[in-house]
């Protein structure tokens, strides 16, 4: 059974499936989470403290605040020459092509708006996210690189958020970076959280989508190292799009020896209850592991509606960690070669001993429960790749090899080399922007727009 049959045939979001439907509509949107604990302005609590403010480009729609009156009007709307408009209410300077209908969210890292492309022929919704301060901040001007350079590059597939459109303002109080991404409903953190009933084909079909986008990133030897729910958008079809590239690395050998091992490491400020042990435990190279053990970790919070490790900070991160897989045998320790895992398990500290997945998940098939097996373990060489886990026969009765698709080069991480400075990350910044716009607009042509 394919996903667009799964939820035709139970009813999650729209009561039958329809590929020419529009992204967002908000009766169905709403619909979709009748009766659930997110109401009409998504006031999901979730206790976790995240620490990066949410500053990568890619985030989705989050923090949405009660937009009822932000709906623009004509005499919200200042036309600026040609082919721009002033949204005042969000400060929003943008080309006239786009009509601002509310403001979705706002926080540190800027705001959110959702806006129709009105020319697009089927009159597309679209995010606007406005990342300020941008212009000042050497950590933000290079992740807005790697991002809008990977967006860039892994375009096309339905699993990972699209770039529409990109746009830089400097002009006083509207200055900033503006993207232009795919408008999707939700993030899977909120539905995960909300009353909505999951049968197993729900689950099956929101993780097989995750491995799906999982195998395109990897196949381009990237890793993302911040998959979790919040990273997971997902649409009212039930469409996942993983987001937030700005932690992505490369793992290929050129990249790694360039970039040194250790900085490589100490760099990863990723959310600390689906870091995979190792990053907290050694400064040794990691790879792709630590994104199989994060896509473990939603797994079992699709199971479970609540994250599987809740650590209060690394050390407590690390025993929660042992509580439900055991402490890990000493090859493994000595395999760290750090004095940390060394103190942290050595005698008395406590020894647990693993746990039955089928007592903390009840619901969870025996396939289910091996799958987390495969994922969730200490030792990183019998850790499942993610070709590994497609293959595996949990997925067996919903999988679509033509989904499957990988990407047919790497990904070329080079340019962070030759940025050393606040005005080459600017200069760089601004050649992306011109770049996409330029492809945009042969688009455009091409289509007629």
């Amino acid at each position: 059974m394919t996903i667009n049959e799964i939820f035709a045939k139970d009813g999650f979001g729209h009561r039958y499936y329809n590929s020419k439907v529009s992204m967002y509509n908000y009766n169905e949107c709403n619909s979709m989470l009748n009766n659930s604990s997110i109401n009409k302005n998504n006031n999901i609590k979730i206790t976790q403290n995240n620490n990066n403010n949410n500053n990568n480009i890619g985030g989705g729609v989050r923090d949405v605040i009660n937009s009822s009156d932000c709906s623009s009007s004509s005499e919200e709307l200042d036309t600026v020459g040609d082919n721009k408009v002033i949204y005042e209410k969000a400060n929003f300077l943008i080309n006239s092509r786009y009509r601002i209908l509310q403001v979705l969210g706002k926080g540190s890292y800027g705001t959110v708006c959702s806006a129709i492309d009105l020319k697009a022929k089927d009159k597309t919704t679209v995010a606007i996210k406005k990342v300020c301060n941008i212009f000042t901040k050497e950590v933000l001007l290079k992740r807005a690189i790697r991002e809008l350079k990977l967006m860039d590059f892994f375009k096309g597939h339905k699993n990972i958020i699209g770039l529409v459109d990109l746009d830089i303002v400097y002009m006083k109080p509207y200055d900033g970076l503006y993207c232009f991404q795919e408008l999707c409903d939700y993030d899977l953190a909120k539905v995960i959280h909300s009353s909505v009933q999951f049968s197993e084909f729900h689950i099956k079909s929101f993780f097989y989508q995750i491995c799906c986008g999982v195998k395109y990133i990897h196949s381009a030897d990237v890793i993302h190292r911040d998959l979790k729910p919040g990273n997971i958008l997902i649409t009212a079809q039930g469409l996942l799009k993983i987001c937030d590239f700005g932690l992505a690395r490369g793992i290929n050998e050129k990249y790694m020896n360039r970039n040194h091992r250790s900085s490589h490491i100490t760099n990863y400020v990723a959310t600390r209850w689906y870091r995979a042990p190792e990053l907290i435990l050694t400064r040794k190279s990691y790879g792709k592991a630590v994104d199989i053990w994060a896509v473990g970790c939603i797994f079992a919070e699709l199971y479970g509606r609540r994250p599987i490790f809740i650590g209060d900070d690394q050390l407590h991160q690390v025993m929660e960690i042992c509580k439900i897989i055991g402490t890990p045998p000493k090859h493994i320790i000595f395999g760290f070669g750090t004095t940390i895992a060394w103190e942290m398990f050595s005698e008395p500290k406590p020894r647990y001993q693993k746990r039955n997945w089928g007592d903390l998940y009840p619901h969870a098939n025996f396939n289910a429960q091996d799958l987390l097996d495969c994922m969730i373990c200490w030792d990183i060489e019998k850790r499942y790749t993610i070709e590994e886990i497609l293959d595996h026969a949990y997925l067996e009765d919903i999988r679509n090899k033509d989904d499957e698709i990988i990407r047919d080069e790497t990904f070329d991480f080079s340019f962070e080399w030759k940025i050393k400075t606040l005005s080459d990350m600017k200069m760089m910044l601004r050649e992306e922007v011109e770049n996409f716009k330029k492809k945009k607009h042969g688009y455009d042509k091409l289509v007629g727009i």
